[in-house]
């Protein structure tokens, strides 16, 4: 039951987190404003997911007060979650008010019981005595009865019982309708996203530079983060020199490569938030405790004379390390590794140059990686 809700939420959370956030395009489908792009958003997924564990996993009763302290906390943690749902419903634009929620018995129900005996036990108005509810003595784990004097009923005494199972299960079909109402908004979103992209990976090769640019400025921004020099500033003027020397041919290339490869996966990730939830099956093979393997002489040589020069550690330092003192250290670790390669030591030379220059420094730091693969 609550391993099923939080998937459901897991996934409008990666399709805010992934999406919402990201793309303007996806932002104008929905009401995102200033204080819901703050941590609010997450702080109702927070708190969603904490009340989770209240409601739905049954706690231990062994004194009335237990009780007392466990039902209140069930129906208030049911409130608030209702309450959020409206939240959510609003900033999704799913087209549901209050005053549809009310009509859902899975809604009022359980809402009616938290606001008689936690949010009005003693209910009045404009001073005038409407209704008074209190916990009895006999309830217990599965069930909620409480004692209730209302004017509708001539203040006459009602002993009132529901089942906490039942209170629970209404509550599960509530956010599940609510869930699926949100996802279903959420994967039309999507799909409409990801028809934009095909777009866009259809017109790479028809358009220019400048027009792949500006497309991708409206409809794909999170391509200008990928990289330190994918700002749109530094890709023009790097474009502007691409005859000059391969280092700026390099970027452009790549530049190109990392687009269509950040679409691809981009859309099928879309696609793959709302594949049918994979089931893992269970299995009776027995794992050995211990699984050794055991290797002679020869092979344990063949290993060693099989080890790589790698260049990953230099690279990363070089792409966070910008004062010279750094830059001669990493630098002269890579230098002394690929001393016989004169495009990595004239790039060194160049980044070393110009080592406060943005658009310098990464063009000849990724023609550096390029050579090496360490793209």
């Amino acid at each position: 039951m609550k391993e099923e809700l939080t998937y459901k939420l897991n996934r409008i959370a990666d399709i805010w987190n992934s999406f919402l956030l990201e793309y303007e395009f996806c932002k104008n489908k929905i009401k995102i404003t200033p204080e819901v792009q703050t941590n609010y958003f997450g702080d109702i997924l927070g708190y969603f997911q904490d009340t989770f564990d209240i409601i739905f996993d049954k706690k231990a009763s062994n004194s009335y007060s237990d009780q007392f302290s466990n039902h209140i906390s069930l129906l208030q943690c049911i409130y608030v979650q209702q309450d959020f749902i409206e939240e959510l419903l609003i900033i999704f634009k799913c087209g549901v008010n209050k005053g549809d929620l009310k009509e859902d018995l899975n809604y009022s129900i359980n809402r009616e019981i938290r606001n008689e005996l936690v949010g009005h036990p003693i209910r009045k108005l404009r001073g005038k005595f409407i209704s008074s509810c209190l916990f009895a003595y006999n309830n217990n784990r599965d069930k909620i009865v409480y004692l209730r004097y209302h004017k509708d009923n001539n203040f006459k005494f009602e002993s009132m019982e529901f089942s906490v199972p039942e209170i629970i299960n209404r509550h599960r079909k509530f956010l599940d309708k609510y869930f699926d109402l949100i996802l279903n908004k959420l994967k039309k979103i999507l799909w409409d996203f990801s028809k934009k992209i095909e777009n866009i990976e259809s017109l790479i090769d028809k358009k220019s530079f400048i027009e792949i640019l500006n497309i991708s400025e409206v409809f794909y921004e999170s391509i200008f983060k990928y990289d330190f020099l994918y700002d749109k500033d530094s890709l023009l003027k790097v474009y502007s020199r691409k005859g000059e020397h391969i280092r700026y041919q390099n970027l452009i290339d790549k530049f190109y490569y990392d687009l269509k490869f950040s679409l691809k996966e981009k859309k099928e990730y879309a696609n793959q938030l709302f594949e049918p939830r994979k089931k893992i099956k269970p299995t009776n093979k027995e794992i050995p405790l211990f699984d050794l393997k055991f290797k002679n002489s020869s092979e344990i040589k063949d290993v060693k004379k099989e080890k790589q020069i790698t260049y990953h550690y230099e690279l990363g330092k070089l792409a966070t390390k910008r004062n010279p003192m750094d830059f001669d250290f990493f630098g002269g670790t890579l230098r002394r590794k690929c001393s016989e390669n004169e495009l990595i030591l004239n790039e060194l030379n160049h980044m070393k140059a110009n080592i406060y220059d943005d658009v310098e420094y990464y063009a000849a730091y990724r023609l550096i990686c390029t050579e090496l693969n360490e793209d």
